[in-house]
């Protein structure tokens, strides 16, 4: 099929026709599929060539040469013809299930393998690629692949094998005549070249346009209400409205490259059958070919046509296909920067020593926020990191967790470094609890059970009551059951805290991590965290980034961060007693925005 793509210039480049290959892959593992799709397809085509030669029998054997009575074997022959039409309608059923199912399931195969795939990605990649756009990938472009070969790759085999069958039967019945029904052919290729590259640059600009479009609509209703806290909707409005506005002309374009192929294409196709039955009644007025063998011809070329124009409307499906293939590749080919490797073991036993040494670390394209940033934990204790917005708190809790990976320098739990171990392992030891937790659409239930897949009742009841959630949790209509929206939309942020906290109590990993976590927490939700946290923090190892100080005076050592240094460390005595410290600046600061609330 590829060679056949390939002759007929549908490859724009020899990557594309490697993605093809790849993608028809996956259509050659559903073989059984394949294969009934292919014989209920020669069966559909076949039946229809018949029609020509009962025509001819017809004419030639019972019309022409007139009887007093109607014979027989003409009743015989339209019943004859019944029957294989009615065959022709079970076959067409058989085949559209078939093909229909071949496609749905490419479309399920392709979707879990991205999906999984996507599931791997480094952090980094999702930095640099927007979540619309990515949806768009596994939901547009999958399905335009997928007509590819539901429609267009089986249609094209099955059109080709016809057109074939049909031209030998033309020059059986009259090879000169069948050379004059086959002269608008060359015209109709060239043309079909010419429009071709044009059709695939206009399909390219309506996926790429779909997908920055599909990109703003999902960062726009994701961040709903601070464009209507700042009355932006008018301003967003319009530029979706001049985004939507340029996307419209690149489909206008295209349907204006369409329609001017198709239509030109339609004059050829029709221009033919009326040279073949210009030439054919010179030939039958000349003796050399009778009146039921120019019908049979005629609807013979009649035949031909029709599907030659189809492989004409199919040419772009084949170029929008080839076009989504690519960037469904695309994703495929790009591989995770944070990964296991083939030496990776899994990290057993951990008692919490964690050592950060002589990190370097940047962000792609930005500049390095660590340059031999060196900081040791020890077991089971409790680490307070302080510091202003920027100063690489979060990310050495992404480093720890290996979503991203260190430029130079090491990171190692209890003398191994974190690259030797799978990923798996790593994360299954450390609990995550971040600044605004993320919920999933679901019950409380399932949310907590992220924590613990297989956790009984009990344990989830036990969990949610040392983290002070069971209170409320039990106030609401369905219990664990309630169905807590989007993002956990339907909780308080104090609620959709105490959750996550829960969830951490559920995994009991010997390493913990809190992401500013009392933020956003009112006083009395503050409160409910501390006595949860003081419990939680027991017996492992805890890295708090703390934005809240009063939160983090009982901490084995508070650390201050400055433009990735350390610039002061000790217990929250040792710091609150040093005269000009940071750590005493910004709890005094603390202290005075406290004063001016209340």
């Amino acid at each position: 099929m590829t060679r056949l793509l390939a002759r007929l210039s549908i490859f724009k480049t020899n990557k594309s026709k490697k993605n093809l290959k790849r993608f028809l892959s996956y259509a050659v593992k559903r073989k059984k599929l394949l294969i009934y799709s292919i014989i209920t397809g020669i069966i559909r085509y076949v039946i229809p060539l018949a029609v020509p030669l009962v025509i001819k029998v017809l004419v030639d054997t019972y019309l022409i040469p007139a009887g007093t009575k109607l014979p027989i074997r003409i009743h015989m022959l339209m019943v004859g013809l019944i029957i294989l039409y009615v065959i022709y309608a079970v076959v067409s059923y058989f085949r559209s299930y078939y093909v229909g199912t071949l496609g749905y399931r490419l479309i399920f195969d392709l979707q879990r393998k991205l999906y999984l795939h996507l599931q791997k990605m480094s952090l980094s990649y999702f930095d640099h690629h927007r979540i619309g756009e990515i949806v768009n990938r596994m939901t547009g472009d999958i399905h335009s692949a997928q007509n590819l070969v539901s429609s267009a790759v089986i249609n094209t085999i099955m059109d080709i094998v016809y057109i074939l069958a049909i031209i030998t039967a033309l020059f059986l019945m009259h090879p000169s005549l069948a050379a004059v029904s086959l002269v608008i052919f060359p015209f109709y290729i060239m043309l079909n070249r010419i429009m071709l590259g044009r059709m695939r640059a206009a399909s390219h600009d309506i996926h790429q346009r779909a997908e920055r479009i599909s990109g703003e609509l999902h960062e726009q209703f994701s961040a709903i209400s601070t464009i209507q806290a700042f009355t932006q909707e008018e301003m967003r409005a319009d530029e979706f409205v001049r985004q939507n506005r340029g996307y419209f002309g690149a489909l206008r374009l295209n349907l204006k490259l369409q329609s001017f192929a198709l239509g030109l294409t339609g004059f050829l196709t029709s221009l033919g059958p009326i040279i073949v039955l210009w030439a054919g009644a010179i030939e039958v007025y000349n003796g050399r070919l009778t009146v039921g063998g120019l019908m049979a011809f005629y609807a013979y070329v009649g035949l031909l046509y029709q599907p030659t124009q189809r492989l004409a409307e199919l040419r772009l499906t084949i170029t929008n296909g080839l076009v989504a293939i690519d960037r469904i590749f695309e994703i495929f080919d790009t591989y995770p920067e944070v990964c296991d490797n083939p030496s990776s073991v899994r990290l057993k036993n951990v008692e919490g020593d964690i050592a950060f040494s002589n990190v370097t670390f940047g962000y792609t394209g930005a500049k390095p926020i660590f340059s031999d940033f060196s900081l040791a934990i020890g077991r089971h204790n409790t680490i307070a990191l302080v510091g202003h917005s920027g100063a690489g708190k979060s990310s050495l809790a992404n480093l720890l967790l290996r979503f991203y990976d260190v430029s130079k320098g090491s990171i190692t739990i209890d003398g191994i470094d974190i690259r030797g171990v799978t990923l798996q392992s790593l994360r299954s030891n450390i609990t995550f609890v971040a600044q605004n937790p993320i919920l999933l659409q679901g019950s409380i239930e399932e949310n907590l059970r992220l924590g613990k897949p297989h956790a009984s009742i009990d344990e989830i009841r036990q969990a949610a009551k040392r983290a002070f959630a069971d209170q409320f949790i039990e106030q609401l209509p369905n219990g664990y059951g309630t169905e807590i929206g989007e993002r956990g939309a339907r909780l308080s942020a104090g609620e959709r805290q105490r959750v996550a906290i829960a969830r951490a109590f559920l995994k009991d990993a010997p390493i913990l991590i809190l992401d500013e976590p009392t933020s956003a927490l009112d006083p009395e939700s503050e409160d409910l965290f501390k006595k949860a946290l003081k419990e939680l923090v027991h017996s492992r190892t805890t890295i708090i980034i703390a934005h809240r100080l009063t939160t983090i005076e009982f901490a084995t050592r508070i650390i201050v961060i400055m433009h990735g240094k350390i610039v002061e460390e000790g217990t929250h005595e040792e710091l609150v007693n040093k005269k000009d410290g940071l750590y005493r600046k910004y709890l005094s600061y603390q202290s005075a925005l406290r004063g001016l609330n209340e």
